[in-house]
């Protein structure tokens, strides 16, 4: 490999979730015991507005586009459950399959 290269084959990810007036940074909220649970004695909320998560990656010589995803409408959603529930069903059956053809491989044994 050329001198420099190293990172060549690797890719760093990172996350991050940007909230419409949401507070940035820590917050630090001074009460008496007794207080603890009154309202005005409470930190802020995660997630009390509109919200955008963002995902991105960087890695050596490469650059794509960056999406943006509407909104779920309420039948995508109800499609999209359905859909993680026979995923998972079936995956798991699936799974069970491959498992016992494996135990009962030479390789198994």
């Amino acid at each position: 490999m050329l001198p420099g290269r190293e990172w060549a084959n690797y890719a760093f990810t990172d996350e991050m979730l940007i909230e419409v007036g949401a507070v940035f940074g820590l917050n630090h909220v001074w009460h008496d015991k007794p207080e603890q649970w009154h309202e005005d004695c409470i930190g802020a909320r995660k997630k009390q507005g509109s919200a955008v998560m963002s995902w991105g990656m960087i890695s050596w010589g490469r650059k794509r586009q960056f999406y943006i995803w509407s909104t779920e409408t309420k039948e995508e959603k109800s499609t999209a459950m359905r859909t993680i529930v026979e995923l998972k069903t079936k995956g798991g059956e699936e799974e069970k399959q491959l498992d016992n053809l494996w135990r009962q491989s030479e390789e198994w044994k």
